[in-house]
């Protein structure tokens, strides 16, 4: 598709005098299937020339909350601590390959419940801040093979909560390699992306990689399918799986829950726990319900408002032409929920999810949320540069909810591997 100049729009919102700027449709499935149809600056494409395989060695994430600062590691190691029942403590929560929602779920089967600013993804290596209470007396020195580690910062009030508020953004450190004797261009053309903006999609993680189907299950939740939401949690299938796993989910589909529950590996906690609920009550929503780690539910619909936000950003750049405009007639858009407004900005998440949910009689509004999101955004602090052997180190800032993967794409297109 990066030939294809029947992909390209003609659009003409000068970047500089006497430069055109072109959008371009994607050709990625994976961006075709989540609604992100649209590159916003083709112009910063490093080719072939720089690449990125997305892994906790070559990706990390550090949060900023405002009053605290930036979430790092406090020490070298994975620290042991004592705490008291009801005992709540300011911590910092790093973690490796591991999710905030993998990870909440793990530290509470420990006996330790988590209260947390932002949920951060399964492909990077990423530190945060949490409100960590005990719920028994306990020594929490669980590693997990250095996958997870919760540091202690101070003991905090009942009135201590994390609000979304005071979420700032995140810090972001990325590897690169490249193929190139002399890698000054590709450090000028990164230097350039970060004094543009961009369509604020969601990204890929909010999805899943290895199979995008978050949205699809928080749509069939949304109607009341629960059979379809399990069908598909549980049994839809990915290439890019394992054999083990794939084995698994074909015993499902074919009605042999316990040959897939033993099937499953142990790190799949999520469908092994739905199996058991499902083999004790035959019932798929209890199943879903009960199976499901606390906030689960409201994650999956929330992606399947994500992708409808997407579809209408993707709609609104192709009717206003290009990324620039689409911050000048609209700075937000709200998500996509029934029953919004026809009519100003609000028009282009009525409309998909009106086409969406078209004949649907049954749809629970309650559990879409009401948000606004802002509809491009810029780079912050960007720092560029190069490290033995062939490889950049890219340091910048996003504000929160943005998605370093929808920046990342636009430099890099197919040269970006999620980790699989």
């Amino acid at each position: 598709m990066e030939g294809d100049h029947a992909s390209l729009i003609n659009l003409r919102e000068p970047q500089t005098a006497g430069e055109d700027q072109l959008m371009m449709k994607s050709g990625n499935p994976l961006d075709i299937a989540v609604g992100m149809r649209y590159y916003s600056r083709p112009d910063i494409y490093l080719g072939g020339l720089a690449q990125v395989s997305l892994s906790p060695e070559t990706f990390r994430v550090y949060e900023e909350i405002y009053g605290l600062g930036v979430a790092r590691p406090l020490e070298s190691g994975c620290p042991s601590f004592h705490c008291l029942p009801r005992q709540r403590l300011l911590a910092v929560l790093c973690k490796k390959g591991v999710s905030t929602l993998e990870a909440s779920w793990i530290l509470e089967n420990l006996g330790v419940r988590i209260a947390y600013w932002g949920i951060k993804d399964a492909e990077a290596s990423s530190c945060q801040f949490v409100v960590a209470e005990c719920l028994r007396e306990l020594t929490l020195s669980y590693r997990g093979a250095e996958e997870l580690c919760l540091y202690p910062v101070s003991e905090v009030s009942a009135d201590f909560v994390p609000r979304k508020h005071q979420l700032s953004g995140n810090v972001f450190e990325v590897i690169l390699s490249h193929v190139t004797t002399d890698p000054t261009p590709i450090i000028q053309l990164i230097e350039l992306s970060a004094r543009l903006s961009y369509l604020n999609y969601f990204g890929y993680q909010r999805f899943g990689t290895v199979r995008p189907i978050s949205h699809l299950v928080g749509r069939a939740i949304a109607i009341g399918d629960y059979s379809e939401a399990l069908n598909v949690l549980i049994g839809f299938q990915s290439d890019l799986e394992s054999p083990t796993v794939r084995v698994a989910r074909k015993l499902f589909l074919e009605g042999d829950l316990r040959g897939a529950l033993r099937a499953f590996p142990r790190r799949f906690t999520i469908e092994r726990s739905i199996l058991r609920r499902y083999i004790e009550t035959s019932d798929p929503r209890k199943a879903i319900l009960q199976g499901l780690p606390r906030g689960m539910v409201k994650f999956f619909v929330e992606a399947y408002q994500s992708y409808l936000f997407n579809k209408a950003l993707s709609n609104m750049v192709e009717t206003v032409g290009n990324v620039d405009e689409v911050s000048v007639k609209c700075e937000i858009l709200e998500l996509p929920r029934p029953d919004l407004p026809s009519e100003g900005c609000s028009k282009f998440s009525s409309q998909v999810i009106q086409e969406d949910l078209e004949n649907q009689p049954r749809v629970d509004k309650t559990l879409f949320v009401k948000t606004v999101r802002e509809t491009v955004f810029k780079p912050r602090d960007l720092k560029a540069g190069t490290t033995p052997p062939n490889t950049i180190e890219l340091h910048f800032k996003l504000s929160k909810g943005c998605y370093a993967t929808v920046y990342l794409r636009e430099l890099l297109r197919e040269n970006l591997h999620i980790r699989s």
